[in-house]
């Protein structure tokens, strides 16, 4: 049998980023594909939120 895995940007295998060298964003939507909140987490580590952001998941890294 044959098993394999699949990783997806913005998924919940992403990181939090390495601080002085990546920020990273998230955004929340409702059931109906709306966007609600969201957040990032700047490069000195600051996090900057608006609506309902929730816990910071399927994070999307980008370089500082």
């Amino acid at each position: 049998m044959l098993l394999g895995l699949v990783a997806v940007a913005g998924s919940a295998f992403a990181r939090y980023p390495i601080l002085g060298v990546e920020w990273a964003e998230w955004t929340r939507y409702d059931s109906s594909g709306n966007a609600i909140g969201g957040g990032r987490i700047e490069c000195d580590g600051s996090v900057q939120t608006w609506g309902t952001a929730g816990a910071p998941t399927g994070l999307t890294l980008h370089r500082c």
